[in-house]
């Protein structure tokens, strides 16, 4: 990466070790949250982020365990300080959620924990913890409601409010909340782990402060933004102007037809413009995406292709980048629509919009399209405790992601609101938590898209229900339609699938946005898709379609079909002369 020009105020070394330091905190808030956590969806799959604000709310450092919460985050911290003012005190601590109180949320099941770092009475930071809850109340169990009319049905909706004031608990705030949720024991807990591990960084930061005085502070703080934002400048420029379009559609629609997001990205010099005002309307279900949501999910794509190599991730890489949306449109939905599934499903064609988009720019730079998330939520009774459990089914979720430049896709790393981060957990500690029991859970062969740079694979896996009856509300997408991009040439991955099989080995495909039901001994089954590939396939080196065809990520028959490689299928030995003759003839 090349250095633009930049005078810091503070010396280098301090800059550096102070910008260290931050995303230090970051990252043991973080663990914190995993040591301290009940829930799998936290101390498994890290379904949470943790970030630093310096006092107007501009990120300072992350850590990135979930992408899609942290540039929604700032809108939280905003509508905290628009909401209160001046009443913002020395043992305050707030939690909020809802997307349409001053734009302060993503979506209703992630809460963020936001708590002000005060030093000598002065306001200096917030220490900020954001998390997906296992439960929100409303219409359906495990926080996604695919029969909401609005976001009424889809659970609370938790304004800017203070559960300490002052130093003090405000028990009857902490009370009224946990009493809207179906799972009030556990998520207490959960809700203290959120507590402590924003107390930590408040600890931690204070350290900071007191070891190296306010004036390097404030000098790191200014010097932060202003050169991160010419790093990303520095970025933008590489990219030729002009203006490019992407687009990327999900299944579900009015009328069963697919909705569209539509991107038109312009750049010119150092600025870039996305613009999203011609994307669909707003749909009657929880696809509607919510402004802080869609500038999550732009950034992901921005940052991803553009701004991948800049290690610093702060407020100053967004400002180079203006957004442009429609209200009532699918990228900024209004009150009342419901938007419970936007930070997987429009996030997902925002992201992939803007590579799209930059792909016709960069492709060298951009990713390729990744595999949808394939899964359920899940609801049942659990008859060992005797007590009901809910959890999003982030076991099975494990699609591929694209091939990038000349790098093959990563397998099992989707979906790309995680960007990898998303971690899946042992089959082990899910079948102690529920009354569930795995099969299988591997990588599906033949998933990823072919390429000479090839995608990722997804997974398959089938678990057995041992509740009294399982409920299931579908998460996935992309089993009509397909990633984008595809890069050069390369292929779709296959689609994605659901079934489950009945106890008297009937199979009935599950791909529809409603509620399933499964009884005890049924099996519930995923195939996952792979990401795209990059360049055409049969450019690809042949003894690397043989070392995938060993590995069992590429069968022999695809191998000849896709890549125009001849195996020996009991050998799996190449024969280069007969694989260079079908090439020829494809060619």
């Amino acid at each position: 990466m090349s250095q633009p020009g930049f005078k810091f105020r503070s010396h280098p070394v301090d800059f550096e070790v102070l910008s260290s330091a931050m995303r230090t905190i970051t990252l043991e808030m973080g663990i914190t949250m995993e040591r301290t956590s009940r829930a799998p969806i936290y101390f498994a799959a890290h379904d949470f982020s943790t970030a630093v604000f310096d006092r107007g709310g501009d990120l300072v450092a992350l850590t990135e365990y979930i992408p899609i919460h942290i540039c929604a985050a700032p809108f939280a911290i905003r509508a905290v300080l628009q909401y209160f003012g001046e009443d913002i005190h020395p043992g305050d601590l707030f939690l909020l959620s809802d997307p349409y109180t001053l734009d302060g949320g993503n979506h209703l099941a992630d809460w963020t924990i936001a708590l002000p770092v005060f030093h000598d009475g002065e306001l200096l930071f917030w220490s900020v913890n954001r998390a997906h809850q296992e439960d929100i109340g409303g219409g359906a169990p495990g926080a996604y409601n695919p029969g909401a009319i609005d976001c009424f049905a889809e659970g609370i909706r938790i304004p800017p409010i203070k559960i300490y004031e002052g130093g003090k608990l405000r028990r009857d705030i902490f009370d009224f909340v946990l009493t809207n949720v179906r799972f009030p024991s556990s998520q207490r807990g959960d809700l203290w782990s959120m507590i402590g591990s924003a107390r930590v960084g408040e600890r931690r930061l204070l350290e900071i402060i007191n070891r190296y005085g306010l004036d390097a502070i404030r000098n790191f703080l200014a010097d932060l933004n202003e050169y991160t934002e010419a790093l990303m400048r520095d970025e933008i420029a590489k990219v030729p102007d002009g203006t490019y379009y992407g687009e990327c559609s999900s299944d579900y629609g009015p009328g069963g037809q697919p909705v569209t997001v539509r991107c038109q990205t312009t750049i010119k010099g150092t600025d870039m413009i996305v613009d999203l005002t011609q994307c669909d309307g707003m749909v009657p279900g929880y696809f509607n995406s919510t402004i802080a949501n869609t500038y999550s999910s732009v950034f992901i794509g921005v940052m991803t292709s553009v701004g991948r190599l800049i290690k610093y991730r702060s407020e100053g890489c967004m400002r180079p980048v203006q957004i442009v949306t429609k209200p009532g449109s699918v990228c900024h939905a209004t009150l009342p629509a419901p938007h419970g599934h936007c930070t997987n499903f429009v996030a997902k064609q925002i992201i992939e919009a803007v590579w799209d988009s930059l792909a016709k720019a960069i492709p060298d730079r951009t990713p390729a399209g990744w595999g949808a998330l394939d899964c359920f939520v899940f609801a049942g009774f659990d008859p060992r405790r005797n007590e009901p459990f809910a959890s999003p089914d982030f076991l099975s979720c494990a699609a591929g992601s694209g091939a990038i430049g000349e790098t093959d896709g990563w397998h099992s790393g989707a979906p790309q609101i995680c960007s990898g981060g998303l971690l899946y957990p042992e089959i082990e500690v899910c079948e102690l938590t529920y009354p569930l029991f795995w099969k299988k859970w591997e990588l599906f062969q033949d998933s990823g898209g072919p390429g000479k740079y090839r995608g990722g694979t997804g997974t398959e896996s089938a678990f057995v229900n041992g509740s009294p009856q399982l409920m299931l509300f579908q998460l996935g997408d992309h089993f009509k339609t397909q990633p984008s991009p595809c890069i050069g040439g390369s292929k779709p991955p296959p689609y994605n699938r659901q079934s489950i099989t009945r106890a008297d080995g009937t199979e009935e495909e599950a791909g529809d946005y409603r509620a399933y039901f499964a009884a005890p001994g049924d099996v519930v089954n995923y195939w996952a898709q792979g990401g795209c590939g990059v360049g055409d396939p049969l450019e690809r080196d042949p003894d690397l379609v043989l070392e995938d065809v060993i590995e069992g990520f590429v069968s022999v028959e695809r191998a000849r079909e896709d890549y125009g490689v001849v195996i020996d299928s009991r050998a799996l030995e190449l024969d280069r002369e007969a694989t260079t003759r079908l090439r020829n003839e494809r060619r």
